[in-house]
């Protein structure tokens, strides 16, 4: 969750903020003042300090936003064009002079459909211009291209001095922190303390705090080396035994899960891809580096079982195996002997998912060869600046 996410969706969360799916934006740039007695209200209140908010909805009921979520942001401003366009020939193929009463009939009938798809259309192409703008920002590009080298094992702590030292946003400093140390299994402790201490002086002495609890929580550590030689991280080897970074993918017409990122897969997803894919076997090596115990265990529905029983057998068949014996067909898009839909893979996440994380996910379940439609069950949908946030 510390990496940007590249998908209308994600990019919307870190620009705007999504808050129980709604955004809150300024109400002259979503529904822009026409009249000239709204333009003075406008200019009122925005002299007088009151700033107007308006909030947009972004759920399923939304069919364009349904389409639209989950694209990067290469293509989803063509897309929208593309719409819009659409919209204005079956506008102009109605108003036609040329049609008959029960023709007239149908197009009167349509007229709420076609207003509602008017304004959700105008909608998100306001909302994709913030975006848009938002990512066109050199900042931003730089922010990118810091992240990829650190996903891809190299230092870069003194781009964070230099940060530190333009005085950048606080929150971008520390979610860049993270990520360094996070892939870069620590921080090296003669950097840690002088980035400390440059944090510190530079925003203020209630950041102690903040940084505290980030080693707290594990997104930031010391990294101790012994006689001055650095060992591999461990999200070096699971870069490596994963196939994490995939600088070619095809980000218009994606067919990784990498394209949430321009190239970098989240590692939930990956895992997913893999258990289901082509199971275990092999990756032991990259399973050892990751937190907490693995349980690999195929659940008995009848009779019951204990835990510790079912770990003393044998695992059972692979996720893959499983959804064939069930019904679903890893190589005939996912339909069952009977032509019925693919079983459901319920993905847990315990303590929150990102934007990112959901959409690669997303894109997993509309693969033809994948044999199950996942269905995820989070106790927190968050990104990077929300988890700084929760523990400032």
């Amino acid at each position: 969750p510390m990496l940007t996410p590249l998908t209308y969706e994600g990019l919307l969360d870190e620009v705007l903020g999504i808050d129980c799916g709604l955004v809150h934006v300024d109400a002259d740039v979503i529904e822009p003042p026409e009249s000239d007695e709204d333009k003075a209200a406008a200019a009122a209140a925005a002299a007088a300090g009151q700033k107007r908010m308006a909030s947009v909805s972004l759920n399923d009921a939304d069919t364009l936003y349904a389409e639209v979520r989950d694209q990067h942001v290469e293509k989803f401003g063509s897309f929208l064009k593309q719409q819009a366009q659409a919209l204005k020939a079956t506008h102009s193929d109605f108003t036609d002079k040329n049609r008959d009463l029960s023709e007239i009939h149908q197009f009167v009938k349509q007229i709420p459909i076609f207003t509602q798809n008017l304004r959700s259309l105008t909608h998100h192409i306001l909302l994709a211009e913030l975006v848009k703008s938002a990512t066109e920002e050199s900042g931003f590009r730089q922010r990118w291209q810091t992240e990829r080298s650190m996903v891809e094992s190299e230092t870069c702590y003194d781009t964070l001095e230099d940060l530190i030292s333009a005085q950048a946003p606080p929150l971008r400093v520390l979610r860049l922190l993270c990520l360094q140390s996070l892939t870069g299994g620590g921080i090296k402790s003669s950097r840690f303390d002088a980035l400390r201490r440059d944090i510190v002086q530079t925003y203020g002495f209630e950041f102690v705090v903040i940084l505290n609890n980030l080693e707290t929580a594990g997104l930031l550590r010391r990294k101790e080396t012994v006689f001055a030689l650095d060992s591999a991280s461990p999200f070096a080897t699971l870069r490596k035994h994963l196939r994490l970074i995939n600088a070619e993918v095809n980000t218009t017409e994606p067919d990784d899960v990498s394209y949430v990122s321009s190239g970098y897969a989240p590692l939930t997803a990956r895992l997913v891809e893999v258990a289901v894919t082509i199971g275990w076997a092999g990756k032991d090596e990259a399973l050892r580096e990751l937190p907490g115990r693995l349980v690999d265990i195929t659940q008995q529905n009848y009779p019951p079982e204990e835990l510790s029983s079912a770990m003393k057998r044998n695992p059972g068949p692979s996720l893959g195996n499983l959804a064939r014996s069930k019904g679903g067909d890893a190589g005939g898009g996912g339909s069952g002997g009977g032509g019925g839909k693919k079983p459901v893979l319920l993905v847990c996440f315990v303590g929150g998912v990102s934007f990112m994380e959901i959409a690669a996910l997303r894109l997993l379940t509309k693969r033809p060869s994948f044999p199950y439609s996942i269905m995820i069950l989070t106790t927190k949908v968050m990104g990077g600046r929300s988890i700084l946030k929760s523990l400032a």
